[in-house]
């Protein structure tokens, strides 16, 4: 998919693409790979992950945005060489920050500081945002799961990786809802050792892109529709709590012809496959009720 750009908006985006490709993502690149076979840290599975197994590389199913061609590769912690044969599993939002198999959720409104655009942010211990299937639990309690309540399957994918420890898919830039900047899920899953024809999982995480390129790309058509302030990385609990400058994707520049074009990225993450990492639990503070705006303080400085 293509998105038409006004000359104002042309210009800017072109300014910032020259900057992340020149600058970001060499920046990107060197925090993705601090060093050969150091183990990528684990992130939380987040609320939405459905147990589909949905073998396929195209996850698109139609939905608008701007195309986004994503290679994972992935590293055996234990030789140094690709991890050949795990299956990775990845999930995420589409423009308007919806998940498939969560769109009927009954949804609650977000903060007046998100709607309206002042500053404002996630307090300290949210441990994901305010999509628009709301909150559930009660206030003083983390958050549960909330259950499916739609069989739809966008944006959910599986493959196996191939001889170069790669999978890819093609997808679209997803979009933002309170409390979590643009980012994309994943699963890492291996054979068991101790069952023949199982597998487990032996890695969770999340991948993010460049900020500078996802300021320009949420004020372009998809994403300008789904009015709400975007929280940005630095505000996101998940990426700076949770080592997520490790996993910001390197991006291909856009070519200049006055569309956005259809992107191509690249994370690598290094894994054990005998291991069954714990899960990683998000931070919660107990007094936070999410219908509670007094809770929503500024921005960080």
């Amino acid at each position: 998919m293509t998105s038409r750009l006004s000359r104002r908006e042309f210009i800017k985006l072109t300014i910032a693409v020259g900057t992340t490709a020149s600058v970001f993502d060499a920046n990107s690149l060197a925090l993705a790979n601090p060093a050969p076979c150091q183990l990528t840290p684990e992130q939380e599975v987040g609320p939405y992950w459905i147990d589909g197994a949905l073998m396929r590389s195209d996850i698109r199913e139609g939905k608008p945005g701007v195309a986004l061609t994503l290679d994972i590769v992935l590293t055996d912690k234990r030789t140094c060489a690709p991890l050949v044969g795990a299956a990775v599993d990845i999930w995420q939002c589409d423009a308007m920050g919806i998940y498939s198999g969560y769109t009927k959720t009954a949804a609650m409104p977000p903060p007046p500081d998100f709607a309206s655009g002042a500053p404002g942010r996630p307090p300290a211990g949210m441990p994901f945002g305010v999509p628009p299937g709301g909150f559930q639990g009660q206030p003083g309690r983390p958050p549960g799961p909330p259950p499916p309540t739609d069989h739809l399957t966008f944006l959910r994918g599986m493959q196996h990786t191939d001889r170069s420890g790669a999978v890819r898919f093609e997808t679209i830039v997803p979009g933002v809802y309170p409390g979590r900047t643009n980012h994309i899920h994943f699963k890492v899953r291996t054979p068991d050792a101790q069952h023949a024809k199982g597998t487990h999982v032996s890695h969770v995480g999340q991948l993010f892109l460049p900020e500078a390129l996802m300021v320009q790309l949420m004020q372009t058509d998809p994403y300008r529709a789904h009015s709400i302030r975007r929280t940005t990385s630095r505000e996101d609990p998940v990426f700076t709590d949770q080592h997520g400058s490790s996993m910001i994707a390197s991006v291909n520049p856009f070519t200049v012809d006055g569309r956005v074009k259809p992107l191509r990225a690249r994370v690598e993450a290094v894994v054990d496959p005998d291991a069954t990492p714990q899960p990683v639990e998000p931070r919660f503070d107990p007094n936070f009720d999410p219908r509670a705006d007094s809770h929503f303080g500024p921005p960080p400085r």
